[in-house]
C-alpha cells in the first residue's frame, strides 16, 4: 500500500473544508431567512409609525422578522432620494431610524454628499425626540423646539399617557440637560 504524504492530507482536508462550507450555505441559501413582507393591517401599522418619525417619504419595504429583536423593519425613501431605515418593535413603536444618507444594508447605491439644511435638522430633530423619550419613559412628541438658551440647543415637549406634558431640554448632542418644566414657553 503506497504511503500518503503530509501534503496529500492538508490538500483533502481543505478540499473536504471547501465541500462541507459549501454545502453549507447551499443549505442556508436553500432554507432562507424567515422574513416576510408585511401586508394589509401590519403594512398600514408599519409605514404610519415610520412615516410619523420620518416625516415625508414614501414606503418602499416593510418586513416582519421573527428572529431579531426588532420584529419589524420598514425601508423608505424622502422626497429627496434618500434612504431611511426605520425599526420597530412588536407595538409598531420606533426603536431606532438610519439617519438621512446611510449607506448601510438596505441603503441604495446613492454616492455619499453632504447632507442638506433640511436633512441636518431632520436628523437633530429626530435624535432629540428620541433622547427625550427616552429620558421620560414613554409618551407622544407634541413640540420640538430649537433654543437660544445658552445651556440647551432644543427643547423637546412630550405628553405623558396621563396627558401631563413634560418638557426635555437637550444639547446639540442629543443630552438631556434638563426635564421637569411642565410646558413650553
Amino acid at each position: 500500500m503506497p504511503r500518503v504524504g503530509n501534503k496529500t492530507w492538508i490538500a483533502v482536508a481543505v478540499a473536504v473544508m471547501v465541500a462541507v462550507g459549501a454545502g453549507a450555505a447551499g443549505i442556508a441559501t436553500a432554507v432562507g431567512s424567515d422574513d416576510t413582507r408585511l401586508t394589509d393591517n401590519e403594512l398600514e401599522r408599519a409605514s404610519r409609525a415610520a412615516l410619523t418619525v420620518i416625516g415625508p417619504g414614501t414606503v418602499t419595504d416593510a418586513q416582519r422578522r421573527p428572529a431579531a429583536a426588532t420584529p419589524y423593519e420598514v425601508e423608505t425613501r424622502l422626497p429627496n432620494g434618500v434612504e431611511v431605515t426605520v425599526e420597530l418593535d412588536a407595538t409598531f413603536a420606533v426603536v431606532w431610524m438610519s439617519t438621512p444618507g446611510w449607506t448601510g444594508e438596505g441603503a441604495s447605491a446613492l454616492a455619499p454628499r453632504a447632507l442638506t439644511r433640511a436633512e441636518l435638522a431632520s436628523v437633530d430633530r429626530t435624535s432629540s425626540e428620541q433622547a427625550a423619550l427616552a429620558e421620560v419613559g414613554s409618551g407622544t412628541v407634541t413640540d420640538f423646539r430649537q433654543s437660544t438658551a445658552l445651556d440647551h440647543a432644543f427643547e423637546v415637549e412630550v405628553t405623558l399617557e396621563n396627558g401631563t406634558a413634560r418638557v426635555v431640554e437637550l444639547t446639540e448632542r442629543s443630552q438631556v440637560v434638563h426635564a421637569g418644566r411642565s410646558a413650553l414657553r
